[in-house]
C-alpha cells in the first residue's frame, strides 16, 4: 500500500486551493467591480437628474420674472416686500444649489461663474420696477423702457447659459447611458462565472475526498493487516487526568497480537485498562514520566528495557510517538541483539587480547630484527604483460643494510631491486630468485659483495616463496669463508699429521682404537692390526673377537676393563698380555677417555707395545710441550675475555677454578681452597636460590643450561657471571666443565639504556603534554585577550587617551608577539624524527610555494631572488618548506636600510668524506645547500647561539621575531639526517649552509 500517495499530496491540494481561493478572489473582485460601477452610473444619473432639475428651477426662476403676473405682483405695495424678497432668496437658493452640484464640473462652474451676476442684475431690474408701483408699464417714459428691454436681455443670457448647462448634462446622461449598455451585461456574467467555478471546484473536492476516503479505507485495512502480521508490539495509549488536570495514568485504547506472542497478554482483555494495572514496570524508573513527557511535549523517545515473560528475561526497544490524542508506543524484540552485543563484546575482548598479542609478536619481531646480525628482506614480483618476471620490488628491508651498502631502509623500500642493487642482474642470482617464486622450492647461495668500506665481503642468502615474491635472509660469512679455508688447511694439515700419526705408530708400535659401549663394535688402527699380526683390516674387530687375542691369564683382567668403561666411561686397568697370529706375545699398555662420537657413548684410546716405551716417551713429551703452549694461550684469553674456566666433579664438593676465575673473585690464583660450599659464599644472597637450583638441576639431570647470577667479590665489588658448561666423563667419573664469563659491563649498559629509554619516555610525555596545553590551554587565554582587544579596538578606542592608545598598542604587539611564539613552539615542538612520511621532494617546487606565500614581503621589500637548479630529495614536504621559509624570511628581516635584498640559494652535490663539518653520516653523497643574502649580518662568534631556542641577537623593538625561527631549521635539517652551520659578518651579509642526504 503507497500511504505517500494518500499523504504526500497535501502540497499540491494546498496549490490547488490557493490557485482556486486566487481565481475566486479575483471573479468575486470582479463583480465588486462592476457592481461598484453600476453603482457609480447610477449615482451619475441621479446627479445629472439633480443637476437638470436645479436648471429647471432656475429656468422657472428667470421665467417668473417675463410673467406679468409676477412683476404685478412685485409691483402691488402691500406685497411687494415679501414676494421679491421671496423671489430673491429663491433665486440665491438654487444657485446655490447649482454650486453644490457642480463643484465636480469644472466646465459647468465655468458657465455658472457669470450666472450670479446676471441673477443680481436681474433682481436690481426688478427691484426697480418694484419702486413704481401704481404707474403702468405704457406710461414708463423711455429710461423705464430701457431698464425692461434690459431685464428681457439679462433673462436671455441666463437661458443662454442654462441651455449651455442643460446641453452638457444631456451628453453627460448620453455618456452614461453607453457606458452602462457597453457595461450591464459583465456583472451578471462575472457572478455567473464564480458561481460555475465554486461549483466546479465544489464537485473535484468531493470527488477526491471520496477518492482519499477509499485510499484511508484500504490504508486501514492495509494497516490492520501490518500490525497483525507485525513482529512488534504496538499499543496506543490516551492519558488520564486528575481533577488538576494533571496525567495520573493511561488507558490502552489499542493492543496487537504481538502483546500475546511475547508477553502473553489478550489485547482484548487488556484494551480499555489503565498502564499502571497492565503495565506496572512502567511505572517505575522513571518511565512513566517519559510517556508524560512524549505525550505533552510532543516529542519521540525511545526506551529500552529488560522484563520478565513466560518464564525468560527478554530485551525490548521502545519508541514512543506522540499523536493528536495520546501516544504509540512501539516496542521491539532486541534479545537476540543484546546477546549479539554481549558476544560481540566478548568477541572484541578477545579482538583486544589477540591485538595485544599482535602488537607483542610484532615488537619481539622487530626485536629480533634490531638484534639480529642478518639482513632480512621482502621482495615482491615485478612482471611485464605476457606475466613473466622482470624485476622485483623491495617491500621490507632492516636496518641492518645500512652497515653494508650505506643506504638507509626508509630510501630504498617500495624500489626495484634493479635500480638498488643492479649486480643481481648481472650474476646468476636472479635466476634463483625467480627459480624459487615459479617453483616455490627454497633455495641457498653465496656471493661475493664490495662493502661501503671498500672491502670484499661473503654474503650466505636463503631465499624462500612468500606469495607472489620471495623472502630473502642474508648472513655475512666472510669470517667463515675464512674459517672454512682456515680448515681446508687444517684438514690438509690433519691429513699429513695422520699420515705422520700412521708412520709414528709404525715406527713407535701403536694402536688406536675406538670403541662403542652400547653393543661392543670398534675400530682399530691399521697399525693395531699389525701388532695383531694382521694385515688392516683383516677381520671385523668388536669387543668379544678382540677378546681371543687376550692372553689366557689376563682374561679376568680384560673382562674387568670391559665392565668398568661400559660402567664408568673409564677403567683403571692400564695394561695386559695379547697372543699375536704368530703366537708372539706382547705386552701392551692403554690409555682411553669416555666421549660421544655420532651420539654414541664411545671410548677412545691407544694401546702401546712396551718394547718400544724408549720412543713413544719422545712423543709424549713434545705432546706436553704443546699442550704447555696452549693452557698459555688458553689463560691469555681468559683474562682478556674476562672469562674463568672451571671443573666440577659431580656429586662431590671438589671443584678447579682457572687463575682468572680467582682473579675475578677478587684473589691471587689459588688463593684459597676451591670447593663447591666456599663457592657459594661467593654468591650474591639475592641469587643464592636460583644458583642451588641450577647445581640440583644440572646433577639430576645432567644437562647445563645458561644462567646468569651475581657475585661479591672479596673487595665488595659486584660482578655479574653469565656460566655455561657441559658433562663428560674423566678418571672413570662423570665431571662439567664449563666458563664463567663477567658481564657486568654489558649489564650496566643494558640498565644505562633502559633508564635512558625511560627519561627518554618521560621526555616524550612531557612534551605531549606540553604540545597540549600549548594547543589548547595557552591558546585560549590568548584568544580571549585577542578577542576583547578586537572588541576595544571597535568600540572603545576613540575614548582612550593619547597614551592610552599608545599602551593599547603595545598591548595589542604582545598579544601577536605572544601567539606567534607559541606557534612556533608548537611547529617546534611537532618536528619529530620519523620517516614514515618521507617522499621524494623537488626543493624547486617547494621554494616556488615559499616565493608565493611571502609574495606581499617580496614585492614590499624589491628583494631579488636567485636560485640554481635545486635537486630532488627524500624528505617531508612541509618540513622542508617550513626551512626555505624560515631561512628567506629571515634574510628579508634583517635587510640593509635603503637597500634592496638579494638572496642566492646555490646546491651542489658531494661526497661525505668531502664535508669538513664533523657530524654523523648515514650516506655517501650528500646535497650542499647555501643561502646567501646581503643583510644586516652577525658576528661570527654567534654562530652557534643562533640555532637555540629563544637566543635573539637584536631587540625585539629593532626586529619583530620570536627567537626560534633558526631552532626550527636546525632541527628540520637533523630530522632529515643532515648538519647546518651560518658564517657571517656584521655588514657584509650571511651564509647559511646545510647538508642534506642526496
Amino acid at each position: 500500500m503507497d500511504f505517500k500517495r494518500i499523504y504526500s499530496s497535501s502540497k499540491t491540494y494546498i496549490a490547488l486551493l490557493f490557485v482556486a481561493f486566487v481565481i475566486i478572489l479575483f471573479t468575486a473582485s470582479m463583480a465588486y467591480y462592476q457592481i461598484m460601477r453600476m453603482q457609480n452610473l447610477g449615482e451619475k444619473v441621479a446627479h445629472t437628474l439633480q443637476v437638470n432639475n436645479a436648471i429647471s428651477e432656475l429656468s422657472t426662476h428667470s421665467t417668473l420674472a417675463e410673467s406679468e403676473e409676477f412683476r404685478a405682483q412685485i409691483q402691488n405695495t402691500s406685497e411687494n416686500n415679501t414676494v421679491f424678497a421671496d423671489y430673491v432668496e429663491e433665486g440665491e437658493t438654487i444657485l446655490k444649489t447649482l454650486q453644490d452640484l457642480t463643484q465636480d464640473n469644472p466646465s459647468q462652474q465655468i458657465r455658472l461663474a457669470p450666472m450670479t451676476e446676471l441673477m443680481d442684475t436681474l433682481h436690481n431690474e426688478l427691484k426697480l420696477l418694484a419702486e413704481h408701483p401704481n404707474e403702468a408699464i405704457s406710461e414708463l417714459n423711455e429710461s423705464e423702457k430701457t431698464k425692461k428691454s434690459d431685464i428681457n436681455f439679462t433673462l436671455y443670457r441666463i437661458r443662454n447659459i442654462r441651455n449651455q448647462m442643460l446641453a452638457e448634462e444631456r451628453l453627460s446622461i448620453k455618456k452614461t447611458r453607453e457606458e452602462y449598455n457597453a457595461n450591464k451585461y459583465l456583472a451578471p456574467f462575472t457572478s455567473l462565472l464564480l458561481a460555475f467555478f465554486a461549483l466546479l471546484v465544489f464537485v473535484l473536492a468531493f470527488l477526491k475526498i471520496y477518492r482519499n476516503k477509499l485510499r484511508i479505507r484500504q490504508s486501514e485495512n492495509f494497516l490492520r493487516s501490518v500490525l497483525a502480521t507485525t513482529d512488534n508490539i504496538i499499543n496506543y495509549y490516551e492519558p488520564i487526568y486528575d481533577k488538576q488536570k494533571d496525567i495520573i495514568d493511561f488507558e490502552i485504547i489499542f493492543a496487537n497480537e504481538c502483546n500475546r506472542d511475547y508477553l502473553g497478554l489478550d489485547p482484548n482483555e487488556i484494551m480499555g485498562k489503565p498502564v499502571s494495572e497492565v503495565f506496572p514496570f512502567l511505572m517505575i524508573n522513571g518511565e512513566f514520566q517519559k510517556l508524560v513527557q512524549c505525550f505533552q511535549a510532543k516529542e519521540k523517545i525511545s526506551l529500552d528495557r529488560e522484563i520478565s515473560a513466560k518464564g525468560e528475561k527478554l530485551w525490548f526497544k521502545s519508541f514512543l510517538t506522540p499523536l493528536a490524542e495520546g501516544i504509540m508506543v512501539t516496542a521491539r524484540n532486541s534479545t537476540a541483539e543484546e546477546k549479539a552485543k554481549k558476544e560481540q563484546l566478548l568477541l572484541n575482548q578477545r579482538l583486544e587480547e589477540q591485538n595485544l598479542k599482535l602488537l607483542d609478536n610484532r615488537a619481539f619481531l622487530n626485536n629480533i630484527f634490531r638484534s639480529i646480525s642478518h639482513v632480512v628482506m621482502n621482495f615482491e614480483s615485478v612482471r611485464d604483460k605476457s606475466g613473466k618476471i622482470v624485476d622485483f620490488k623491495i617491500l621490507f628491508i632492516n636496518d641492518k643494510i645500512s652497515p653494508i651498502t650505506g643506504d638507509l631502509p626508509e630510501e630504498i623500500t617500495n624500489k626495484n631491486i634493479s635500480e638498488i642493487f643492479p649486480t643481481v642482474f648481472e650474476s646468476e642470482i636472479f635466476g634463483y630468485l625467480t627459480g624459487v617464486v615459479e617453483t616455490g622450492v627454497p633455495t641457498s647461495y653465496e656471493v661475493p659483495y664490495s662493502a661501503i668500506d671498500g672491502n670484499e665481503k661473503w654474503f650466505s642468502a636463503t631465499a624462500n616463496k612468500l606469495g607472489d615474491g620471495i623472502t630473502l635472509t642474508t648472513r655475512e660469512v666472510t669470517e667463515e669463508k675464512e674459517k672454512t679455508n682456515q680448515l681446508v688447511q687444517l684438514n690438509t694439515q690433519l691429513e699429513t699429521q695422520n699420515s705422520i700419526f700412521i708412520d709414528a705408530e709404525n715406527v713407535a708400535n701403536i694402536g688406536s682404537y675406538i670403541w662403542y659401549l652400547d653393543n661392543g663394535e670398534a675400530s682399530i688402527s691399521d697399525n693395531f692390526y699389525r701388532i695383531l699380526g694382521y694385515e688392516p683390516n683383516a677381520f671385523k674387530i668388536t669387543f668379544d673377537s678382540y677378546r681371543r687375542f687376550v692372553h689366557p691369564d689376563d682374561i679376568g683382567i680384560y673382562d674387568r676393563l670391559g665392565e668398568e668403561t661400559i660402567e664408568y666411561g673409564k677403567s683403571k686397568v692400564s695394561g695386559y698380555r695379547i697372543v699375536t697370529k704368530q703366537g708372539d706375545i706382547k705386552h701392551i699398555e692403554l690409555n682411553g677417555r669416555a666421549l660421544i662420537r655420532h651420539g654414541r657413548k664411545a671410548s677412545v684410546g691407544v694401546i702401546v707395545d712396551v718394547t718400544e716405551e724408549k720412543q713413544n716417551s719422545d712423543r709424549v713429551i713434545e705432546l706436553n710441550q704443546e699442550l704447555s703452549i696452549q693452557n698459555s694461550i688458553l689463560t691469555d684469553a681468559e683474562r682478556i675475555a674476562k672469562i674463568g674456566s672451571f671443573v666440577w666433579y659431580v656429586g662431590t664438593d671438589e671443584i678447579e677454578l682457572s687463575d682468572n676465575f680467582y682473579r675475578m673473585l677478587g684473589y691471587e690464583p689459588k688463593g684459597f681452597e676451591a670447593s663447591l660450599e666456599q663457592f657459594a659464599e661467593f654468591v650474591h644472597p639475592d641469587d643464592l636460590q636460583m644458583y642451588e637450583q641450577s647445581i640440583e638441576k644440572s646433577t639430576n639431570q645432567l644437562t647445563v643450561e645458561e644462567h646468569r647470577y651475581r657475585i661479591i667479590c672479596k673487595g665488595g665489588e659486584i660482578k655479574h657471571l653469565k656460566v655455561n658448561g657441559q658433562f663428560i666423563y674423566k678418571d672413570n667419573g662423570r665431571i662439567m666443565s664449563g666458563v664463567a664469563q663477567d658481564i657486568s659491563l654489558s649489564i650496566a649498559a643494558e640498565e644505562k639504556l633502559h633508564a635512558s629509554n625511560m627519561q627518554l619516555q618521560h621526555s616524550n610525555a612531557e612534551l605531549e603534554s606540553f604540545n597540549r596545553v600549548a594547543s589548547h590551554d595557552l591558546q585560549e587565554p590568548l584568544r580571549k585577550t585577542q578577542m576583547f582587544i578586537s572588541r576595544i579596538e571597535s568600540t572603545e578606542l576613540d575614548n582612550l587617551s593619547d597614551k592610552g592608545r599608545v599602551y593599547f598598542q603595545k598591548v595589542v604587539n604582545a598579544a601577536s608577539r605572544m601567539q606567534s611564539l607559541v606557534m612556533n613552539l608548537l611547529t617546534y615542538s611537532r618536528i619529530d624524527s620519523k620517516h614514515e612520511d618521507f617522499e621524494l621532494i623537488d626543493l624547486n617546487e617547494v621554494l616556488e610555494k615559499v616565493k608565493e606565500d611571502l609574495s606581499s614581503t617580496i614585492e614590499s621589500t624589491g628583494a631579488i631572488i636567485k636560485s640554481e637548479d635545486l635537486p630532488k630529495l627524500g624528505g617531508v614536504s612541509y618540513q622542508l618548506e617550513q626551512l626555505l621559509n624560515n631561512l628567506i624570511s629571515n634574510a628579508l628581516k634583517y635587510k640593509v636600510a635603503d637597500v634592496k635584498p638579494s638572496i642566492t640559494i646555490q646546491a651542489e652535490k658531494v661526497h661525505s668524506k668531502q664535508i669538513p663539518e664533523n657530524f654523523f653520516k648515514t650516506a655517501n653523497n650528500y646535497y650542499k645547500i647555501t643561502v646567501i643574502d646581503n643583510g644586516i649580518g652577525f658576528s661570527t662568534e654567534h654562530s652557534d647561539k643562533i640555532f637555540e631556542v629563544f637566543q635573539r641577537l637584536h631587540q625585539k623593538s629593532e626586529y619583530s621575531g620570536t627567537g626560534i625561527g633558526l631552532a626550527i631549521c636546525k632541527k628540520i635539517v637533523e630530522n632529515h639526517h643532515g648538519f647546518i652551520y651560518a658564517t657571517s659578518e656584521v655588514g657584509k651579509g650571511s651564509a647559511f649552509i646545510f647538508y642534506l642526504p642526496a
